[in-house]
Parts: structure tokens; C-alpha cells; sequence
């Protein structure tokens, strides 16, 4: 549409052009309108006029994808930020929007599929601009021109969302790091010293510089007693009561005081499953994972995911990603994060509950609007577009309202324990009672054990003596 025509007109170099949109009743004009007549000192700054900027109210064909569904459309920022370009080009360049909606594709698509009919209308010049998604790999871009990227969709791949762990998993939820350390070198100090007393150099040692070593027995009854808060009210004075005032504040220090106050934050916390951190950890733990066919070119040089990537058809696709949301099935799915969200604000469904996005992400995608090889609406998308980006318009219309009203505030004060947590407390202190109940029932039969055996060779001992006394009494 700028365009020069020359022209012999009198012996002088007429130049001419036209104005297609003369007016809202006259929107493919082409009669000529003389420009000027060449001048070799002549100005070539208005020789190319901008036609673009008032298009006088005639139509701008502009074809699309339709929205995965019409409920959730001003909740999706793409949806809201195309709308946007159109609506302020329209206040730009003053035409009247004429939308042709085509069936909706995701990104991620097979190819032949995703090159969509919205591209081949500006192709066939049936359509000016093109807003619709383009495929991971575009085989006619010499037929298109673009503008500068307005959004970017992201692709990850999408796992079975998590869901909270058994109780009894908090318990074992504190021992992580140099706890576990702490507690296994109070463990081994515990039970490996009643074995180093009894070494023959430790055990001369203790008895020359320690008074009454030799009844350190059954001091593991006494810890016992002192571990559960029975209370020491006599000076300790022998090396037994060393050994248990010792334990007693190695059990105090770690495991009441370090222990227990990470456990009591574990207890108020809720485990999950499923976290996982990369695609690996899903493998190693059993899942699958796959994709539209439209995605696996991406991995093409990357065997690992490439030997184990299964294409998923375009029919079984939302299928299958509804039974990954609804963690039905334990599949790892290579998706766009805009086809998940579409979909579950359809179904109603909350973030937690759409899927876990691994933080590995495959790619991200910029979008742009697709024009004609050589289109005149290139120069004011050029001009524009940036322009919107830089201002925010675009991002202004695309944030959604946060509903203050619903929005919880954090307190700081303690709050009371739920369900979950009461009986996680009460699980731990069951499992503890039962362990104490245990080792008290161990020592009593012990300790009756031992003094059968002692009572035992009493008798046989006096046994012998009486026949001892009756054979010399016969004799």
C-alpha cells in the first residue's frame, strides 16, 4: 500500500500512490492521487506516508484460536493481553476489529495440526494479522513476517500433584542432618560404655583412680529412670552416679532440648509426597513420561529423555493429562503451563490441586503476531507494539484482582493444634510409652532371671555339702 507509481505526465515524472481506506464506505479505494512531479532537489521525507494510521472505522481481519473455554477467558493473562493489543491498535488506527476464531490448539501440538488454519489465513490473504500460537518448529516462515514477542508461554513438564504423607512420617522428619550425627554418637556413647569398662586395661584403670567402679552393675535401670525425669536428690559420690548424672545430661541436652523442639515444629508441619526436583527423581521412583508429538523434535539430541519419551496422541491427551491432575496415574507429562491453567480454572480446580511443575522446565516459547511477507500493518505493529510493552498496558489488564476479602493474613500469635497434629503428638508419645514399657519389662525379668540363677546354685552348693557331711558321717 506504499507504494510510488511513476509515471510520464507532460514530459515530467509524475508520482502517484493511493489511499485504500478512504473512508468507512470506501475501504479498498485505488484511485490514484498525484504525489508530486520529480524534482532533482526535491524532499524524499514524505514520499512513503504512513496509510496505516487512520484506517477510517473499515475492517482489520484478524483470525485467532478459540479459548479452550469461554468461561475462564478474562482469567487467562494470554487471552487478556491479545485482547488488549487489539483494543488499543483499534484506538490507534481507528479500524473495526473482525475476529475468525479457529479451533483451539495448544502449543505443544503435533505439527501438522498446529500449523493452524489462523496462519493459513494470512497466507491466503483472508486474514491481516494473526494472533494464534505457532508450533515448536514453523517450516514457512518465508511466507510471514512477525512483530517483536508480546508473551511467552512456558513449557515444563507437569507430575501428579502431592499430596500429604502418613503421620508417622514427622516423627523421623527432624532427623536430618548433624541431628542424626548427635543422636547417633549419644547412641553408641550410651551403649557402648558398660562394654569398655569391661576391657582389661579400662577396667584396672577404673578401679585404681575410681571408688566402687565394681558396682556400676545395673546402672542402666537407674538411667533408665533418670531419662524419664526422676528427679537425683543425693550428691552423686560414687562412679555409677557420674555415669548416670552424665547420661542424664547428654539425654537433656540433645534429645530434650534439640530433639524435641525441631519435632515439635515437624508435628505442625505437613509432609508431602511427590515434591520431587527434576525429572530424574520421577524416573527413580517409578513414573513415565511423554508428550504430544509436536514436543519431541525439542529432544532430538538429548538420549536420555529421548530413548524414554512417549508420544502421546493428540485423541488420549486430555485423558491422560486428567488422570496426571487427578493423580491417577503416575505419568510425567510435557505440557504448556497455559493449557494446565486453562484447564483447570474450567474445572474448577485450585493451584494446589493442578498438577506439580517440575522446577526443571524443558523451553519457553515467545508469541507473536504473524503478518504477511512484506505487510503494511508491519510498520505499526513495529512501531506500536513496543510501545504497549514498555508502558505496561499489556501486564496493567493482564494482573488479576486479588480478592483481599479471601486472602488469609499471618499471625504471629500461636495457633491451636489441629487433628492431624494431635494425633501425631499422641502417636509419639504412644510410641515412646510403649518403648519405656519395654525396656522396663526387659530389665524386671532380667533382674528375676538373674536371681533364680543366683538362688539355684545356692542350693546345688548346699547340696553338695550335705553329701559331703553324710559320706564322712558314714565313713
Amino acid at each position: 500500500m506504499d507504494v510510488v507509481i511513476i509515471t510520464k505526465h507532460k514530459d515530467r515524472i509524475a508520482l502517484y500512490t493511493y489511499y485504500p481506506y478512504k473512508d468507512h464506505l470506501n475501504c479498498q479505494n485505488t484511485e490514484p492521487v498525484l504525489v508530486n512531479y520529480w524534482k532533482e532537489d526535491m524532499s524524499y521525507a514524505n514520499m512513503y506516508p504512513d496509510k496505516m494510521h487512520n484506517m477510517q472505522e473499515c475492517p482489520l481481519y484478524i483470525s485467532t484460536n478459540k479459548i479452550y473455554s469461554q468461561g475462564v477467558e478474562r482469567k487467562i493473562p494470554l487471552h487478556v493481553i491479545q485482547k488488549s493489543i487489539v483494543r488499543l491498535l483499534r484506538e490507534i488506527m481507528n479500524f473495526t476489529p473482525i475476529v475468525t476464531a479457529k479451533d483451539y490448539v495448544s502449543i505443544d501440538s503435533d505439527r501438522a495440526k498446529n500449523w493452524s488454519d489462523s496462519l493459513n489465513d494470512v497466507i491466503m490473504g483472508s486474514a491481516n494479522i494473526s494472533t494464534c500460537t505457532i508450533p515448536l518448529g514453523v517450516d514457512r516462515l518465508g511466507l510471514l513476517d512477525y512483530s517483536m514477542p508480546y508473551f511467552r508461554i512456558r513449557i515444563a513438564w507437569l507430575a501428579p500433584p502431592v499430596a500429604p504423607g502418613p503421620v508417622w512420617w514427622r516423627l523421623l522428619s527432624p532427623l536430618n542432618g548433624y541431628l542424626w550425627l548427635i543422636l547417633l554418637v549419644v547412641t553408641f556413647l550410651v551403649i557402648s560404655l558398660p562394654y569398655v569398662l569391661k576391657l582389661h586395661r579400662i577396667k584396672n584403670f577404673c578401679s585404681k583412680y575410681f571408688k566402687n567402679f565394681d558396682k556400676v552393675h545395673g546402672a542402666a535401670f537407674r538411667v533408665w529412670g533418670a531419662m524419664l525425669g526422676q528427679t537425683i536428690r543425693v550428691a552423686p559420690r560414687r562412679f555409677r552416679d557420674f555415669y548416670i548424672v552424665g547420661l542424664w545430661l547428654w539425654f537433656t541436652f540433645v534429645v530434650r532440648s534439640a530433639y524435641q523442639s525441631v519435632l515439635i515444629g515437624a508435628l505442625k508441619t505437613d509432609t508431602i509426597t511427590g515434591n520431587f526436583a527434576n525429572l530424574k527423581e520421577t524416573v527413580d521412583n517409578g513414573y513415565k513420561f511423554g508428550g504430544r508429538a509436536g514436543i519431541y523434535a525439542h529432544f532430538e539430541f538429548d538420549p536420555l529423555i529421548r530413548d524414554g519419551f512417549e508420544i502421546i496422541p493428540e485423541v488420549k491427551f486430555e485423558d491422560l493429562f486428567r488422570d496426571v491432575i487427578e493423580g491417577k496415574k503416575k505419568f510425567v507429562l510435557a505440557a504448556s503451563l497455559e493449557y494446565a491453567y486453562m484447564y483447570c480454572l474450567a474445572q474448577g480446580k485450585k493451584e494446589n490441586e493442578c498438577g506439580h511443575v517440575l522446577p526443571d522446565s524443558i523451553l519457553t516459547v515467545p508469541l507473536v503476531v504473524w503478518v504477511k511477507m512484506h505487510s503494511p500493518f508491519s510498520r505499526p505493529l513495529t512501531v506500536w507494539l513496543p510501545r504497549m510493552l514498555e508502558s505496561g498496558l499489556l501486564e496493567k489488564d493482564a494482573i488479576v484482582k486479588t480478592n483481599y476479602g479471601a486472602v488469609v493474613t499471618a499471625s504471629t500469635d500461636p495457633s491451636a493444634l489441629t487433628m492431624h497434629q494431635l494425633v501425631s503428638c499422641f502417636l509419639c508419645l504412644s510410641f515412646g510409652s510403649a518403648i519405656s514399657s519395654i525396656v522396663f519389662l526387659l530389665e524386671i525379668l532380667r533382674k528375676k532371671s538373674s536371681r533364680y540363677t543366683i538362688v539355684k546354685k545356692s542350693l546345688v552348693d548346699a547340696l553338695e555339702q550335705d553329701r559331703e557331711f553324710l559320706f564322712t558321717y558314714k565313713e
